[in-house]
């Protein structure tokens, strides 16, 4: 806020500045030039974070959570079963991906398992199940009951049948079996046909006088065994399951005409990209890179379309590419399946998914509808894509976007931008790395952890939902992995995977303005502050404050100015440097003090114990700018350990000359 004034000298129009910083609640914009920049906003927060009601302080520090892997991490997954909080771990161990498990914090547990030693494993939880993917490896699980890994192996072909006929034997009447085997994730290739004949049709069987028995061969890794029966070869129906390796037909039960004998094979598993687990009805949906969605059957993994699950292709040998499922709503705000498509150039599309039903007879089957959103880009980072506050936010390529519905003559789902105010920053992410992206929400805060003109992520950038969407640029920090893990006593930690070490976010308990015992630079700058709207008045700014609540360490405050000629300029500094007193004079007596406490005595030569000091809780710096300036910049800087502010406030005191104006160029 300028305070204008109506003094004139003799020679020039003065008009006093007074500029007020006490708030910056646009956050960091690097859209507007400097020149034009609203004062409430900044130029750069590199390691800072605005807090309170939009003032800022250094971000926290990260300090190491629990026990440290020894072997390279290639994965994680958070997991909850029988009331307690676990992380599992995938890590490269001697060249195979194998699960190891850790909770708190506490030590590290082989669980097992065979997989790539450089994919990234994820997993998702459904009921007793941890469902583990990679783009890379077949569909695996943990069972959470025993820690056991399963992994999905192609079951064979069952051998045929043989049936014989008891009661009413003869001929006329030829009755075909075929047999899959099952396993949780889906079911093989039907066998070849067992048949016998019958005097007389099958529904015309006496129950327990004539009836079909039917025996096979086992097959290694089958859970169960699927009977069909029909009256050809080419049509064979689902009949019933079992156990063993026997089955008597007595003709009573009605096969199910919806459900052929199989001609593929199921029981492998996909290997999927992406997966999400609808707690809904504890349903899967995976995604892969041939562009399917496969859905299970609810309450299973079994991906079978003979078992209720499925799969259906979306824009296959299309120009986009599946890579992110989740539960969502469309524009009327109906629940459905959510996926999007990476195209080319920041393109994509998203897509809905909903089952319909349809009743033939006493039989309803259920099918999927796949319909294209409007107006969307699909994410081109799947491990970034958030979904926070019923919407869903996510990096397209060339910028970021958020969905939200919008009302029209039907509502229909849109997608808003919402990184206008750093499109250069935006223009420096890495579109070939950006798949290596990673997000988390936490307190209405979005992070992304980003590769930004690098082929790994090495910054963090934050979008704060509860302050109008302002984002915070940037953390410097080469986060591979962020992640929200709350402990079993009920505290959240805000963890990040840092160079194989898992780190966490916290200024409880540590040393301030330093990652891992290594101390880092925080800068925050506002560039370029002028006197009139068009930025060419020349002003004598005779004092700049800054003032910090509860600062430590070393704090050190900048300013520089464009002079009349166009050149930049020092325009001045200032240094705070932290200052203690001691406590506790004259309370340390030696000697018995009984007149107030006899149990209190203290001996010569005893040891002190820890004296405690007491800081700064508010301390004012202050510039003297040089000259007389067309333009002044100012920064915050700290870059040692210890060190901590909140910059409450930043005010520029002087006087505008109206007169006097930049040098026109000749």
């Amino acid at each position: 806020m300028f305070e204008i004034g109506k003094g004139r000298s003799k020679r020039k129009a003065r008009r006093v500045v007074n500029v007020h910083q006490n708030k910056f609640s646009k956050g960091y914009i690097s859209t507007i030039d400097n020149s034009r920049r609203p004062l409430d906003s900044l130029s750069d927060l590199t390691n800072m974070e605005v807090v309170q009601d939009a003032v800022l302080r250094p971000r926290p520090p990260l300090v190491r959570y629990g026990d440290q892997p020894s072997l390279t991490v290639i994965g994680r997954a958070n997991v909850r079963y029988n009331s307690t909080r676990s992380l599992y771990w995938a890590m490269n161990d001697a060249g195979t991906g194998k699960i190891y498990k850790q909770s708190d914090g506490g030590n590290f547990s082989l669980v097992g398992g065979s997989y790539s030693s450089t994919a990234w494993m994820q997993g998702v939880q459904s009921k007793a199940k941890l469902y583990l993917y990679n783009g890379t490896n077949n569909l695996s699980y943990i069972d959470l009951t025993d820690d056991s890994v399963n992994t999905y192996t192609s079951l064979a072909t069952p051998g045929a049948p043989t049936v014989t006929m008891s009661g009413a034997t003869g001929t006329g009447f030829n009755i075909y079996y075929r047999v899959t085997a099952n396993n949780d994730v889906g079911e093989s290739i039907a066998s070849a046909t067992g048949t016998d004949t019958s005097n007389k049709p099958r529904d015309s069987w006496i129950e327990n006088t004539d009836f079909m028995t039917l025996t096979w061969s086992s097959v290694a890794g089958a859970d169960s065994y699927t009977v069909y029966v029909g009256d050809s070869v080419a049509n064979c129906y689902e009949l019933y399951t079992v156990t063993g390796l026997t089955f008597t037909d007595y003709g009573t039960l009605a096969p199910n005409t919806f459900k052929l004998a199989p001609e593929g094979n199921s029981t492998e598993g996909a290997i999927f990209t992406y997966m999400y687990s609808d707690t809904k009805n504890s349903q899967l949906f995976g995604v892969t890179a041939d562009n399917y969605l496969y859905y299970s059957a609810p309450g299973t993994g079994d991906f079978s379309p003979y078992n209720g699950g499925g799969y259906v292709g979306i824009d296959v040998d299309g120009d986009t590419q599946l890579n992110y499922v989740t539960g969502f709503r469309d524009g009327r705000g109906n629940p459905v399946i959510t996926v999007s498509a990476r195209g080319s150039a920041g393109n994509g599309k998203i897509y809905h998914v909903s089952f319909e039903s349809l009743t033939i007879g006493d039989q309803i089957i259920v099918y999927p509808n796949v319909y294209e959103s409007n107006g969307q880009s699909g994410t081109y980072a799947p491990r970034a894509t958030i979904k926070d506050g019923d919407s869903i936010y996510y990096p397209t390529g060339l910028d970021f976007k958020t969905t939200g519905t919008s009302q029209n003559v039907v509502n229909i789902l849109t997608t808003n931008r919402i990184d206008q105010v750093i499109e250069p920053d935006t223009a420096r992410i890495s579109l070939e790395n950006l798949h290596k992206a990673v997000g988390v929400a936490m307190n209405s805060k979005l992070y992304f952890a980003l590769p930004v003109s690098s082929t790994e992520n090495n910054e963090i950038w934050y979008l704060d939902r509860s302050r109008k969407n302002l984002w915070v640029l940037r953390w410097q920090v080469a986060a591979k992995d962020l992640w929200l893990y709350e402990d079993n006593a009920g505290t959240t930690h805000f963890c990040a995977l840092v160079d194989n070490k898992i780190l966490e976010f916290t200024h409880a308990g540590a040393v301030t303005h330093q990652d891992d015992d290594v101390a880092w630079r925080s800068r925050a700058a506002f560039e370029s502050m002028v006197w009139d709207e068009d930025g060419i008045t020349l002003g004598s700014i005779r004092n700049q404050y800054f003032k910090f609540l509860f600062p430590k360490g070393l704090i050190q405050v900048n300013a520089t100015g464009l002079t009349r000629k166009g050149v930049q300029t020092s325009a001045g500094s200032d240094t705070f440097s932290v200052t203690t007193t001691k406590t506790g004079w004259g309370q340390f007596l030696y000697g018995v003090d009984t007149l107030f406490n006899p149990n209190k005595a203290h001996q010569y030569g005893e040891a002190a114990g820890t004296i405690n000091t007491f800081g700064t809780s508010a301390t004012v710096l202050r510039i003297k700018p040089k000259g007389l300036l067309n333009q002044l910049s100012w920064e915050v800087v700290a870059d040692t350990a210890g060190s901590d502010y909140t910059l409450s406030a930043v005010n520029t005191k002087g006087f505008a000359l109206d007169d006097l104006v930049i040098k026109a160029q000749t």
